[in-house]
C-alpha cells in the first residue's frame, strides 16, 4: 500500500493515511467541513469494494464514497 496522500473532491481536500488492522488494509481519511470540523473516518475494502467505516458522518461524506473509492483506486 501507498503513503500518505491527499485528494480534493467537491471543493474539500480528503487526507487519505494508509491503515491495517486485524488483518485488513484500508486508510484513515479526514476532512473539514466549511465550518472547519473536521471528520475521521476509514475506508475499507470489503467484497473487492470499498466502504466507508464511521459514525454519526454527514450525509455529503456517505455521498462521497464513489469518489472517495475512486481517488484511492487511482493511487493505487
Amino acid at each position: 500500500m501507498s503513503n500518505l496522500f491527499n485528494k480534493v473532491i467537491d471543493n474539500k481536500q480528503f487526507n487519505f493515511q494508509p491503515l491495517e488492522f486485524g488483518g485488513e488494509a484500508g486508510y484513515h481519511v479526514d476532512v473539514k467541513d466549511e465550518h472547519g470540523t473536521r471528520w475521521e473516518f476509514s475506508m475499507l475494502r470489503k467484497d473487492d469494494k470499498w466502504k466507508i467505516e464511521g459514525e454519526d458522518l454527514p450525509s455529503w461524506i456517505q455521498g462521497s464514497s464513489g469518489s472517495l473509492a475512486n481517488a484511492i483506486d487511482e493511487h493505487e
